[in-house]
Parts: C-alpha cells; sequence; structure tokens
C-alpha cells in the first residue's frame, strides 16, 4: 500500500510549528508548577501562623469559676 502513490506533501513548516508548540508547552508546564508550589507554600504558611495564634492543642479555657473553698 505504501508503495502504490505519492507520499502526502508535508508543510515546510511542521517542524517549526512542532518546536513552537513544544516550548508553549514547557513554559504552561512550568507556570503551573510554579503557581501550585505557591498555592501550597501559602496554605502551609496559613496553616503555621493560625496554629501559632489560636494554639488548638490547649484545652478550652473554663466556663464557669471553680467553686472557692476556705474562705
Amino acid at each position: 500500500m505504501l508503495r502504490a502513490g505519492p507520499y502526502p506533501s508535508v508543510p515546510p513548516d511542521l517542524a517549526a510549528r512542532a518546536a513552537a508548540r513544544g516550548r508553549r508547552l514547557l513554559v504552561r508546564r512550568r507556570l503551573l508548577h510554579r503557581g501550585g508550589s505557591l498555592l501550597v507554600l501559602l496554605a502551609l504558611l496559613t496553616l503555621l501562623t493560625w496554629a501559632g495564634v489560636d494554639q488548638p492543642w490547649r484545652p478550652p479555657p473554663a466556663r464557669t469559676t471553680p467553686p472557692v473553698e476556705g474562705y
């Protein structure tokens, strides 16, 4: 089948277009990676700031005062 007829013509700028598309994809991938890394870093910073201010590991304050004895 391949020997039967002429081959289809290939555009002369096919390699240049493929290289340009590859560069665009690479730039997009890098941008998404940096954006995702920045988002994760900001989330971690927010979590650490919240934990430092709120201190969720401490017990909640008592709602009433303890009874006074020996007064």
